[in-house]
């Protein structure tokens, strides 16, 4: 939260599973848009993926995000 400005984009290779779901909620509340990409490059059965994250909403704490936990 300290390191990325506000109208920031942030990019997040992560490995599909349980907690994917989880994460991509939490992003939601930080990010006015979130996509998951598969680079067409990728396996098909390989489970690496990408989290797109764009325009780092302001006013957002710690708090906000780790409420819904």
């Amino acid at each position: 939260m300290d390191v990325l400005k506000n109208s920031g984009t942030l990019i997040m290779k992560y490995y599909a599973g349980a907690e994917d779901k989880a994460l991509e909620t939490r992003l939601k509340k930080v990010f006015e848009r979130v996509k998951r990409e598969k680079p067409e490059a990728s396996r098909d059965e390989s489970r690496e993926m990408y989290f797109v994250c764009m325009k780092r909403k302001t006013g957002v704490t710690r708090e906000d995000i780790l409420e819904s936990m």
